[in-house]
């Protein structure tokens, strides 16, 4: 049976590797075959998400069993050259790639960002927390703190330009939005107002009733000095669930939440949003990063 069940695993190429980002800008992850659980890939969207819109840093990760070939490297600069990740004005597109069953993994980087993760500093988040995790067969636990050590080197890179200043052009019903905002003078207004609706943590679902916290949980990780906290908010309406993630740094003793902290987890009840396809850029990529075999 188990003879059986490898002979009909999928083994991807740059042509057949599924790209959801491409029907739903908010998904990065491409994890077709079932590897990481929903929860490790809801948090990478977001944080990724999130660092696309603070500093132009636009992502592929991807986890698969097996890829052709089993040359990594080869198959990241293939994937990029099919789609040009990233802007073309600052070439900041990135790609992650774990092949559990080659057991091979790359980070590679756009002209534009080895700046601030050189090759280096790509073989530094390897060693210290991608190949730990790997070692032990926690898929999750090394992507997630993969992506958080290189959101952390985005977030200390000033000259990285958020994606808000390279608009695509197809996205016309956000521009139109934006212009009628500004045009009417009410933009901050608009904008004072959701952050406000927000921090008040009103249901997303029905927006009636404030999200009622029913459990809280935390979890550390030693190798990035951070505390994790998870609070789960529901609303008592209409049972809408969501998660709450922030980090808190172990050494810094104030208890205030790291960078790149995000709403995440599964949700759960009525209310859904639908989201429109996104778009790469056209960047390029010139071999820059790092990879292995664990």
């Amino acid at each position: 049976m188990i003879l059986v069940a490898a002979l009909h695993a999928a083994t991807y190429t740059p042509d057949n590797l599924p790209i959801p980002y491409l029907q739903d800008k908010t998904q990065y992850v491409s994890n077709p075959d079932g590897i990481l659980s929903q929860s490790a890939v809801d948090s990478l969207n977001l944080w990724l998400g999130e660092m696309e819109t603070a500093h132009g840093v636009q992502t592929v990760l991807a986890v698969v069993e097996r890829i052709e070939g089993g040359d990594t490297y080869e198959f990241c600069m293939a994937l990029g050259r099919k789609y040009g990740i990233g802007s073309k004005e600052q070439n900041t597109g990135l790609i992650i790639l774990l092949s559990t069953g080659d057991r091979a993994y790359y980070i590679l980087t756009g002209r534009g960002l080895e700046g601030t993760l050189p090759d280096a500093i790509c073989k530094r988040i390897e060693n210290h927390q991608m190949l730990p995790a790997l070692r032990e067969g926690d898929w999750d636990e090394a992507m997630l703190a993969t992506v958080r050590a290189i959101t952390h080197y985005a977030d200390g890179d000033p000259s990285l330009v958020g994606s808000s200043d390279f608009e695509d052009d197809d996205d016309t019903a956000a521009l139109i939005a934006f212009l009628i905002c500004m045009a009417l003078g009410v933009g901050s207004i608009c904008f004072a107002i959701w952050l406000d609706q927000r921090k008040k943590s009103y249901c997303p679902s029905c927006h009636q009733h404030k999200m009622k916290k029913i459990s809280s949980r935390t979890t550390k990780n030693k190798r990035l000095g951070l505390i994790t906290h998870h609070d789960t908010y529901r609303c008592t309406h209409c049972y809408f669930t969501k998660e709450l993630h922030w980090d808190e740094d172990i050494h810094n003793g104030t208890g205030a939440a790291a960078a790149g902290g995000a709403l995440g987890g599964s949700f759960f009840g009525g209310g859904g949003s639908s989201f429109s396809g996104g778009h790469f850029g056209g960047g390029s990529f010139g071999g820059g990063g790092a990879g292995g075999r664990f």
